[in-house]
């Protein structure tokens, strides 16, 4: 009970942060939709005389981008930048010396942010449904399987960004690092393009990785495109890099602190 109210307490501390700067929200949340506002066109245009991108029609491909569009709000997590920026600055000591674990600190800090984008998006969703004339997609299909691989994806998305924060205990210079990871996770998670579209060897590394489990999986769960023995498969995916990321974001966690220095303080 006491370490419910502890998380609930620092929930609402950040939820507070999240919505102090309103407007810097609503940029990163707008920014966010430019996939669905204009790659659905581009694909559209240069689709041909078959009118299919990666085997989706026009109502197919945008409800994809849609979909992908509304997940990626709760799923992805950016959190990294917060944590090695706390490092960097100094801000990360005293947060060790709080009673209750960093991690746990993490979760409830994470969590508000999510709550935050979602209630600026969900009024931008159906601005962007209607530019497209309102399009009537497929019937989604939001059964079991989609709920555990979406909660899946999150922790996913979130246990991989708290492993690549851990690299700012060893270095100061980290910001081209998180960088660099967003190449593989915009392409390969289904975000900017749908998997179908890419060549068989890029399909190939989206499968063996853990990107496309956070997006483009539960996208495709949501869309009906997959089977229940396909969705078994992927949530047992899902779990074993969760599982993966957090034994590795323990370890780097452990021995980074053993050698930071808390620049900046």
């Amino acid at each position: 009970m006491r370490l419910a109210k502890k998380l609930v307490a620092i929930f609402r501390v950040y939820v507070k942060e999240c919505f102090a700067y309103p407007a810097a929200s609503a940029i990163w949340v707008l920014a966010d939709t430019q996939t669905a506002l204009v790659l659905p066109a581009v694909w559209l245009a240069s689709a041909g005389s078959s009118g299919l991108v990666g085997g989706l029609d026009r109502d197919q491909l945008i409800t994809y981008y849609l979909c992908t569009m509304t997940l990626s709000q709760f799923v992805i997590c950016h959190l990294m930048w917060d944590i090695s920026w706390d490092m960097k600055e100094g801000f990360f000591s005293p947060q060790l010396l709080r009673p209750l674990g960093y991690f746990r600190m993490t979760l409830a800090r994470n969590l508000s942010w999510r709550v935050a984008k979602l209630a600026l998006f969900l009024p931008v969703l159906p601005v962007v449904w209607l530019a497209y004339g309102g399009i009537q997609g497929s019937a989604l299909n939001f059964g079991w399987g989609f709920w555990v691989a979406v909660i899946l994806a999150h922790f996913l998305s979130l246990l991989a960004a708290f492993a690549l924060a851990m690299v700012a205990l060893w270095t100061t210079e980290y910001m081209s690092i998180l960088r660099l990871y967003y190449v593989p996770e915009l392409f390969l998670s289904g975000r900017v393009l749908p998997l179908g579209t890419l060549p068989e060897w890029a399909r190939s590394i989206a499968d063996s990785l853990h990107f496309s489990y956070m997006i483009a999986f539960p996208t495709n769960v949501l869309l009906g495109r997959l089977d229940d023995s396909a969705i078994g498969r992927g949530i047992a995916i899902q779990l074993a890099w969760c599982v993966a990321f957090l034994i590795l974001g323990r370890i780097l966690f452990l021995k980074g602190v053993r050698v930071y220095s808390g620049p900046g303080m």
